[in-house]
């Protein structure tokens, strides 16, 4: 049976701690095995407020868990069974992180015009402006970089192929710190949208945040 107690554990204990991990574009193992392990107990009815008609949102919630925690197989395991945007949308974000940008682009296509791709937008334009860049001297990276931010709409194509050029080839460590944080935005808008969906409410308020 579902209980407040309940919620309020793996929003502090799960949750709240991934919200604030910065994941890498690249990761190579899960950044902490015990949370796999709370993550991997969470009940379904937990993360649904017991209701079976949310049960995808939920699912969509552990896969996006999973994949804050950069446990990969795991996300996987569980984002592909999910029919719906926000599931092919966690399936997307797994296989860019895993270095195989052409089916991200696959699953990208999948998903469409996503409801936080216009919070995401916003998040991007506040964090990166075209003067920041100037610095920048690889011309590809740059060029992606400009449309990104300059876009009135979020491309997530565009990004998986910034990304691909920083981890395969650029890798400039301030790159890096920017396409981390942009990748965080989108997990983060992500996670609160299936959370929303599931549950209801907003997932920042419910573990304490504005």
């Amino acid at each position: 049976m579902h209980s407040n107690k309940d919620e309020a554990n793996w929003l502090e204990a799960i949750a709240k701690p991934l919200l604030e991990h910065l994941p890498s574009l690249y990761p190579t193992e899960e950044w902490d095995t015990a949370m796999d392990a709370r993550i991997e107990a969470l009940l379904l009815e937990n993360l649904t407020n017991g209701s079976i008609e949310q049960e995808t949102y939920g699912l969509a919630i552990k896969a996006g868990l999973f994949l804050l925690n950069e446990s990969l197989d795991k996300s996987h395991d569980i984002a592909q069974e999910i029919t719906n945007a926000s599931g092919s949308y966690w399936h997307a974000l797994m296989h860019r992180m895993e270095g195989d940008y052409s089916n991200a682009k696959y699953w990208f296509n999948d998903v469409g015009h996503h409801p936080i791709f216009s919070n995401l937008i916003q998040c991007v334009s506040n964090y990166l402006n075209v003067k920041d860049l100037a610095e920048l001297d690889n011309e590809a990276l740059h060029s992606k970089l400009e449309v990104l931010i300059t876009s009135p709409v979020w491309n997530p194509c565009v990004f998986t192929d910034a990304v691909e050029l920083q981890v395969s080839h650029v890798q400039n460590p301030i790159v890096e710190n920017w396409l981390r944080h942009i990748q965080r935005y989108e997990m983060q808008l992500l996670l609160q949208y299936c959370y929303e969906q599931s549950c209801g409410g907003s997932l920042l308020e419910a573990i304490g945040q504005k």
